[in-house]
């Protein structure tokens, strides 16, 4: 056959699995690659360097093995982040927009903005609260997030929130918990009791219903835990047909049940049905619990375990006996569970029915309202000019994947993100619109190798500057990231490895202003950081140092035992093994600051050869490979390093050209070329190219 020329412009579908690697006939097949390790893919199609980390704050007074991080925002748009413990939380506050300045043609100019920055701030710590909430308790916390209000649910612990206590002016605000004062409770009528040989007896005195069964051979269970529950019987007219009331105290006295409650609709008095049938009495759906902090105790019901903000409602599912209901507060009253009549204010408490449904595992507010069960994917349906009320509110089942009680979904416009139960696949859970509905698809076919049964994610949306789109998965299994690079109107949904350094453990990982925090353990020196994926850095853990003239340079007692990069003034000036907090480096009588940080490799490795769909099978052979990068340096093709320096500018320039190399290699069947890097510079490939004979041996 002729030789021809092969040409790949995009690697919009990531790294592929080995079992993809021979589908040559997928049309994605030129855009996928076999190994992009330590790569992102950007929405032209391009494949670079993935970002470095910049250190935050040594977090080891504070942080432990399973710590987590949340992002909090207070009324006056300050950030900060809520880093959890056994006990205690900690408060500390983001880097403040710094004041940045940049030179434009001669002209010094002043910004404030996240585009430019001159120095990156750090973390200050402010505060710890003491919270209920032990080292075994943290993996089971939810969270949600609104108005000035963390809140948290466990299925040990009633509801509980940690709010901006004080505002102080220009110093940060105080920052507290406290258990929600929930009231009323929702309620439900788990049919624990037989009403039908009740007599019921009812009487008011201003607002005060007494409320009696009798006729009882013995006591039938009513008590203290109805305290907070509902009487539901008959109204006095067709405007209110249901009287309500909220159960404030019960008694059992000689075969006759005693209820007292305060009246939030009109009972009839006169005429009423006597029989205990017409009547539902509710419980609590759980308890409040004595202040400030009890032991766990969850209670026959328990508390429940899943919590979200949307549409100024506080919703909250999954109770031990519930776990498929979810209970909806009053609009506008987060602490009001009162049902009352079905008003479009009214709370709501609404059970899926279904079989097989699972538990609840997670509540998430994308485009409607999402449930995700063990076993089934719900929407909410609504129109798009009204809000979910207690007399449209309806579930609808999208599809039945199943959801992972790991991975906390992720939304991102019309768009979530959620695992499977098995931790093995990635779904993206689109809403369609026509006909209020969704679909759902496995956007890890082609990358299934990827996915770890990750238990956090990030997200990180695209900026005026660029639309790259990423969700980041943290996989403890072999602490490693999985990058998912998406951007729907260039076709972009590319997974991609991202790994460290050997000894270094990945605690947590959470977004704080559309920045992506990472949470790590370093085993070597039992030290704990809070580092952020920075566009400019090129090595982990980066931090400023100070090199004398004899090349010392010490204070890196956080990386002894590890081997770091060394550079100055954006040039390579090696690796070092720390050892007692100190380096000296090879630094020709240069000093002043330097960045310290871990090295970390880049390889690129495209798909085999490609000779067309039919020649899959056949050999190969390869006379040109071309490389077309933009603004890199010191990268290798298949073991030959790219020039990028001349003997007349020994500085270290980025460049942008085509690299030419010829292999020295014979027919194969099934054969292609890596990009590898192992320097502290950029990497961008925006396209390959090779010219291929193939032959029928």
């Amino acid at each position: 056959m002729p030789s021809q020329m092969v040409r790949q412009t995009m690697f919009n579908v990531g790294e592929a699995d080995v079992s993809v690697w021979k589908r040559t006939e997928v049309p994605e097949y030129l855009a996928a690659a076999q190994s992009l390790l330590n790569c992102e893919v950007g929405t032209t199609g391009l494949v670079k360097k993935r970002k470095g980390t910049s250190l935050l704050y040594n977090a080891t007074a504070y942080a432990q093995f399973n710590s987590k991080m949340y992002e909090f925002v207070d009324k006056n748009g300050d950030y900060y982040v809520l880093l959890s413990a056994g006990g205690t939380f900690y408060i500390l506050s983001t880097p403040a927009n710094e004041i940045n300045v940049i030179t434009i043609r001669g002209n010094v100019v002043t910004s404030r903005g996240t585009n430019v920055v001159a120095v990156a701030g750090n973390l200050q710590f402010i505060q710890p609260i003491p919270v209920p909430y032990q080292t075994g308790d943290i993996d089971s916390l939810d969270y949600t997030q609104d108005n000035d209000a963390i809140i948290f649910t466990h299925p040990n612990y009633s509801p509980g929130r940690i709010y901006v206590s004080q505002y102080n002016g220009v110093n940060p605000p105080t920052f507290a918990f406290q258990y929600l004062d929930i009231y009323p409770l929702p309620s439900y009528d788990f049919n624990t009791i037989n009403y039908n040989n009740f007599t019921v007896a009812l009487s008011v005195a201003g607002n005060i219903l007494t409320f009696q069964f009798t006729g009882l051979a013995s006591d039938p269970g009513f008590t203290n835990a109805w305290i907070g529950g509902q009487i539901i019987g008959g109204g006095v007219s067709e405007v209110d047909p249901i009287g309500y009331a909220i159960i404030t105290a019960v008694s059992y006295s000689a075969g006759t049940v005693t209820f007292t409650a305060t009246v939030q609709i009109a009972f009839l008095t006169t005429g009423y049905d006597t029989q205990g049938s017409q009547y539902s009495i509710r419980q609590p759906i759980w308890t409040s619990p004595p202040a400030p902090f009890p032991a766990p105790n969850p209670i026959v019901s328990g508390y429940p375990t899943k919590v979200l903000f949307f549409q100024n409602r506080l919703w909250m599912a999954n109770t031990n006996l519930l776990p498929a209901t979810v209970f909806g507060s009053k609009i506008n009253s987060p602490i009001n569970y009162d049902v009352g009549t079905g008003r479009d204010t009214d709370a709501i408490v609404y059970t899926i029915g279904q079989t097989d449904t699972g538990s609840i595992q997670w509540l998430n507010g994308g485009k409607q309202m999402e449930i995700f069960a063990q076993n089934f994917e719900f929407a909410c349906p609504q129109d798009q000019n009204s809000a979910l009320t207690p007399s449209t509110f309806s579930i609808r089942q999208q599809s039945s994947y199943g959801s992972s009680s790991s991975l906390k979904p992720v939304t991102y416009i019309n768009d979530s993100y959620y695992c499977t139960k098995a931790g093995k696949a990635l779904i993206n859970y689109h809403f369609n619109g026509i006909g209020q509905t969704y679909s759902s698809s496995n956007i890890s076919i082609s990358s299934s190798h990827l996915v770890k049964e990750p238990t956090n994610r990030a997200l990180l949306r695209g900026s005026d500057t660029s639309q790259d789109n990423f969700i980041y998965f943290l996989n403890p299994t072999d602490d490693t990231i999985t990058a998912f690079q998406f951007a729907s109107e260039y076709k972009l949904a590319a997974l991609t490895p991202i790994q460290f350094q050997d000894n270094i453990e990945l605690v947590d990982i959470v977004t704080i202003n559309n920045s992506v925090y990472i949470l790590k353990y370093y085993t070597l020196t039992n030290q704990y950081t809070i580092e952020q994926f920075d566009e400019e850095q090129f090595i982990d853990c980066s931090f400023s140092a100070t090199m004398d003239v004899n090349g010392n340079v010490n204070g890196l007692d956080l990386l002894n035992g590890y081997t770091v990069q060394v550079v100055y003034q954006d040039q390579d000036f090696g690796q070092y093994l720390v050892s007692a907090g100190h380096i000296d480096v090879s630094n020709e009588g240069f000093s002043g600051t330097v960045s310290i940080g871990l090295l970390y490799d880049v390889e690129i490795r495209p798909m085999y050869f490609f000779g067309g769909a039919q020649a899959s099978p056949f050999f190969k052979q390869v006379s040109r490979i071309y490389v077309d990068y933009f603004e890199s340096l010191n990268f290798y093709i298949n073991g030959t390093l790219v020039p990028y320096q001349s003997f007349s500018n020994p500085t270290l320039i980025p460049q942008t050209d085509t690299a030419i190399i010829s292999p020295v290699s014979g027919y194969d069947r099934f054969s292609t070329f890596s990009i590898t890097q192992s320097a502290p510079f950029n990497l961008q490939i925006t396209a390959i190219a090779y010219q291929i004979d193939t032959a029928v041996i």
